[in-house]
């Protein structure tokens, strides 16, 4: 069977537009899967530095408990302590 050189260049067409197809779809599912790392890689940067906030706000507490004003605070304020002779009011919400 021979071709006539309009049907060659509609199959060498065809051909191209395959293989383009094919190359097309090849790359789809990496580039997808690289968006979707660079939105979870910006959720974790986000979460590290929430985390760290609330590490470095645990320190202060950790280090103001070190001093006996601090336990004092925590004292009153978690256990609701008061000192021999203080009064306490007590105001209801």
């Amino acid at each position: 069977m021979i071709l006539s050189g309009r049907a060659t260049g509609t199959l060498k067409a065809a051909l191209y537009a395959a293989l383009l197809g094919i190359i097309v779809a090849s790359y789809a599912s990496p580039i997808q899967s690289i968006l979707s790392d660079r939105t979870n890689i910006t959720n974790l940067e986000t979460r590290v530095n929430e985390i760290e906030a609330q590490n470095t706000a645990q320190k202060r507490t950790v280090e103001e408990l070190k001093t006996p004003k601090g336990i004092e605070r925590a004292a009153r304020e978690r256990y609701g302590m008061v000192k021999p002779g203080e009064k306490v009011y007590v105001v209801p919400k």
